[in-house]
């Protein structure tokens, strides 16, 4: 189904999205009750790196967290000089989105300028035709370049004018702008940077989560529900996807409440250690109160992850945290 100026936007507010945005407006609560200024920098500075990564891995880049923050660090490093340049371009981009102003067409185009420097031919909307082909099959066509400043104009007056929270605008925005796609190329990228740029405009508690971490995480249903809304132009089911992504992931976050739960999230990081290499570095002596306090709380509410998923029980089982 070809998308029409006056199909900007199609959404519902169902009794599911209801049901969702009243579990994220209170583990929302419970994130700014957190008082831990480190764990929050520490998330803060993660999840601004995994956004740029995770943004650039759905595009098939395939630069690691590592090199991507030497790049961030001014260092030189190795790879393909597109990818590299999609990473300083990405990184650019964000750091431009803390200045940009999320109800301005003009500032969207700067942010893509900046975003696709080097990538693209010409910068800016479209002139052409432009669709996702999957091998000889067009899945989705776009709709014709004329109509695309009208229907981006329509989206980010939708966006000044709503009343919906972030969450809601976040994925409204995001959706359409890639069911739009205002652009020859970039307009995944352009439309998880938008959706990040709302929600941390939503609330500072979303500085501690990447969207685009989530999405990359949950790639299949990504797009498997991006192709289903497309066909009749109905985002509510988008909607509902991402808010669900969301809730998972805050409810992990609101558990740091929890001193038990913070204090085994500091002693880890996302390289993998035995219980016992964290039980040291926690300083404590009983496995069975670790296991039984710690560590099982941890695994099942998502905060942790193991090794061997499939085998809890290895006697060489390891941990990660979940959240770095």
């Amino acid at each position: 189904m070809s998308l029409e100026i006056g199909q900007i936007p199609t959404f519902e507010f169902t009794q599911r999205i209801a049901q969702i945005q009243r579990n994220i407006e209170g583990y929302l609560r419970d994130c700014k009750s957190l008082g831990d200024k480190h764990i929050k920098t520490k998330l803060r500075k993660v999840s601004k790196l995994k956004s740029i990564n995770s943004s650039l891995a759905i595009e098939a880049n395939s630069l690691t967290l590592d090199t991507m923050q030497d790049i961030i660090d001014g260092k030189m490093v190795e790879g393909p000089f597109d990818e590299v340049l999609e990473a300083k371009n990405a990184f650019a981009a964000y750091k431009l989105m803390d200045s940009a102003d999320l109800c301005s067409v003009e500032d969207f185009l700067r942010v893509e300028e900046t975003m696709m420097y080097g990538l693209v031919p010409v910068n800016g909307f479209r002139d052409c035709t432009v669709g996702v082909r999957n091998g000889e099959v067009w899945e989705y066509v776009a709709p014709p370049a004329e109509n695309v400043p009208g229907m981006v104009e329509r989206l980010f007056r939708w966006y000044s004018d709503t009343g919906y929270p972030a969450y809601i605008s976040g994925a409204v925005m995001h959706f359409y702008i890639e069911a739009i796609h205002p652009f020859r190329d970039g307009n995944g990228r352009m439309g998880r940077i938008w959706h990040n740029a709302v929600l941390r405009a939503g609330s500072r508690c979303f500085e501690l989560i990447s969207v685009e971490n989530l999405i990359y995480e949950h790639q299949e249903e990504y797009y498997a529900v991006l192709k289903a809304c497309q066909e009749d132009m109905y985002c509510t089911p988008f909607v509902e996807f991402c808010m669900m992504l969301l809730e998972e992931r805050l409810s992990q976050i609101s558990k740091l409440s929890d001193a038990r739960m913070l204090a085994l999230m500091k002693a880890m990081g996302p390289d993998y250690m035995s219980a016992a290499e964290i039980m040291r570095k926690m300083k404590l002596s009983s496995r069975v109160n670790f296991l039984r306090n710690y560590l099982k709380p941890a695994v099942e509410c998502g905060l942790v992850e193991m090794s061997s998923p499939d085998r809890p029980n290895n006697r060489n089982q390891k941990y990660r945290s979940n959240l770095f």
